[in-house]
């Protein structure tokens, strides 16, 4: 298995949902004073040359990072990791959904040390329980993933099934393995509880 380099690596932020739960755009909302998205960016930062957002509005501009429109519109995550694909300099790509802002560089290499050469990898809790939207995917993805669009099926797990795929299991005991790795903030309460990790991880540091 080759190793990625970070100037090798496109990390890709999926930033399309429109945050119904929640009551507004997800990236935007704020944890702590400052936004999730900008969560996600610096752990990227920390292991990848370049990142792409993937949007359909002008609202992730001001950060300063491409905002990628999707190609195939209103068919879900599955569009926009296509679209970004299409638009990464790199093979190698690392996707996070802007609403787990606790996927940590450590938590990302162990993915890249764990994917065997596979297109896609994806963490893994048996049968058919994955984390798609927290996943590494090759660019050779792209011809697969549009034979799915072409049929009218826009579900990730369908196209694991398809493709050279590796399952990840998370190792219990990791040091980046915590109850909030994947942590979704669809709604107040789930702020709040991000709130009260951040508040409990920092008094720990202290």
């Amino acid at each position: 298995m080759s190793i990625v380099e970070k100037q090798q690596l496109t990390g890709i932020i999926l930033a399309g949902g429109k945050g119904i739960r929640l009551g507004r755009n997800k990236g935007m909302a704020e944890l702590n004073g400052k936004h999730l998205i900008e969560y996600v960016i610096e752990n990227l930062q920390k292991v990848a040359g370049e990142i792409l957002i993937s949007s359909n509005t002008d609202q992730c501009k001001k950060f300063g990072l491409p905002v990628i429109p999707d190609v195939f519109e209103a068919k879900g995550p599955m569009a926009g990791i296509h679209a970004c694909l299409k638009a990464s300099s790199n093979e190698h790509n690392f996707v996070i959904s802007v609403d787990t802002p606790f996927v940590s560089p450590e938590f990302i290499h162990f993915m890249l040390e764990s994917r065997e050469d596979k297109l896609i990898a994806a963490p893994w809790y048996g049968k058919d329980h994955y984390e798609p939207l927290c996943a590494y995917y090759n660019k050779a993805c792209l011809p697969i993933m549009e034979s799915f669009f072409d049929k009218g099926n826009y579900k990730l797990p369908d196209v694991f099934r398809s493709i050279a795929f590796m399952p990840v299991s998370i190792p219990e005991d990791a040091a980046y393995n915590h109850p909030m790795l994947f942590h979704n903030i669809n709604t107040e309460d789930d702020l709040l509880k991000a709130e009260q990790y951040l508040k409990e991880y920092h008094e720990k540091q202290a």
